[in-house]
């Protein structure tokens, strides 16, 4: 895994561990990425259920509770639209403690990815998905785009650099480059893809590249 700078401003950068602090202060990279959401940035409650569960299964039961009161969503209805502030507000109140549980933010972030990625994947939605790509790692490459658009709004092009590498490129996105990485990896393994590796780095307030390669 990398190590998920975020930057929402040029220079400086913020670095993972920052995303696992107490998020009062406008300084702080939740605050940053919520401060930049307008009305038209969305996440789909498919996905934010997922993310709910995931922080369920990696924290406990209260932190999931304390999380969701804190975004005022008690539960996601799947085909709904709620503005991508609610999941940061979410996930800002559960970091603290899941970076505590797992050792640091980036390693939370990315078991919250990979977490939620095989939540996704056992949804209607997920299994579409994997019948579209009938189990092959290169078509799911290229329909990452339309599955992100699922999840989330923003836009997501895939470049391809050799027959198992390429680079995801995202543009207005809100989420951490570590929690992608983890996605990532969950959705190639569950195809059987060998020897995955997803390196994320950020190039923009809201853009990020991910180098995907696997065998």
């Amino acid at each position: 895994m990398s190590i998920a700078a975020t930057a929402w401003s040029v220079v400086p950068q913020l670095d993972a561990q920052q995303w696992g602090l107490e998020a009062p202060e406008a300084s702080h990279a939740w605050v940053r990425a919520m401060a930049l959401a307008t009305t038209e940035d969305l996440a789909r409650g498919l996905f934010s259920q997922s993310v709910l569960k995931a922080l369920r299964a990696l924290g406990d039961e209260e932190l999931a509770r304390r999380s969701a009161r804190a975004c005022g969503q008690e539960r996601f209805e799947d085909f709904f639209h709620y503005p991508i502030r609610v999941l940061l507000q979410m996930l800002s109140t559960a970091m603290p403690g899941l970076a505590e549980r797992h050792g640091d933010a980036e390693q939370a972030l990315w078991l919250l990815g990979h977490c939620a990625a095989m939540d996704f994947l056992e949804s209607e939605s997920g299994r579409t998905l994997q019948v579209l790509v009938r189990g092959e790692p290169k078509r799911l490459v290229n329909n990452l785009p339309w599955a992100y658009q699922v999840a989330v709004t923003g836009d997501r092009s895939v470049k391809w650099l050799g027959p198992q590498c390429c680079r995801l490129i995202m543009r207005r996105d809100f989420l951490p480059a570590a929690f992608h990485e983890g996605m990532l990896v969950a959705m190639l393994e569950r195809l059987n893809a060998c020897k995955v590796k997803v390196v994320g780095r950020q190039t923009g307030r809201l853009d990020s590249e991910y180098d995907i390669s696997w065998q």
